[in-house]
């Protein structure tokens, strides 16, 4: 196939598989809110939205099965230089997570709290997976970043801060919704960056999925982790603008190529 030609099927499944994900989340959220009168921000909503997310991961992962391969969406060796920057963070959350066990074992939990952090924790290892192949994965490396890498980082983090806008059917206070638009993005950008020096998403897809399950968890044990989000955020601002200078510098000839190399 020429190179033309494969370009416009990239991005014809590149959209879809965006619009499958959008539509599918959507409908869990309003589910959640409009059939069982759970808001965004109760830890209860991820006992529906487990559905979604499994759903999600399937299609995913047919779709790269169809449409990819694995190595073209990010699951290629590991370039271990950038896990110098992503070493922090893991520290950090893994802080976190140690604040949630040291509670479960030194409080008093209900049957149901258990169940339900459970229910939390696998939801989250799906989420992680689903976002990061998506966006870090699917979305990014369609965006060519060895040819334009600010261009795919930004546009990359812009749909998936959007994509947390499906949190309005859930009923978010527009509040919340504005600094999980701004907190997603700075996520994102380094997430990004970090997708192309590793050239492996199970590091990010690993932090994603225990962020989320502390951040949740941490509200059924009644952990308070604000110090710790507060220093991942210091972090991460120094960490992107250092990492943006010298992303023209990053040698990235290791994501040329195009999403399904047997369409050649």
């Amino acid at each position: 196939m020429y190179k033309k030609e494969v370009l416009i099927v990239d991005k014809r499944n590149t959209i879809v598989s965006a619009i499958v994900t959008f539509v599918i989340m959507g409908i869990v959220m309003a589910v959640s809110a409009f059939g069982f009168g759970i808001r965004y921000g109760e830890p209860e909503l991820l006992r529906i939205a487990i559905f979604g997310e499994v759903l999600t991961a399937i299609f995913l992962v047919w779709y790269i099965r169809r449409h990819a391969t694995f190595a073209s969406v990010g699951f290629s060796k590991l370039q271990t230089r950038g896990l110098v920057w992503y070493i922090p963070l893991l520290l950090i959350v893994l802080f976190q997570v140690g604040l949630i066990v040291n509670a479960l074992f030194t409080t008093s939990i209900s049957s149901s709290a258990l169940q339900l952090i459970g229910i939390v924790f696998l939801t989250t290892l799906f989420v992680g997976f689903n976002e990061e192949v998506l966006f870090r994965g699917i979305i990014l490396r369609y965006l060519r970043p060895n040819e334009h890498p600010y261009r795919a980082v930004f546009i990359s983090s812009l749909l998936f801060s959007s994509f947390h806008l499906l949190n309005l059917i859930a009923l978010i206070p527009p509040t919340a919704m504005l600094f999980q638009l701004a907190n997603t993005f700075v996520f994102g950008v380094f997430f990004a960056i970090l997708a192309l020096k590793l050239n492996n998403l199970w590091p990010l897809i690993i932090f994603h999925a225990l962020w989320d399950f502390a951040s949740i968890a941490a509200d059924i044990v009644n952990v308070n982790l604000g110090i710790t989000a507060l220093l991942a955020q210091v972090y991460l601002l120094i960490a992107i603008v250092i990492q943006l200078i010298l992303l023209k510098r990053h040698d990235l000839r290791h994501l040329k190529g195009p999403m399904n190399p047997r369409n050649i």
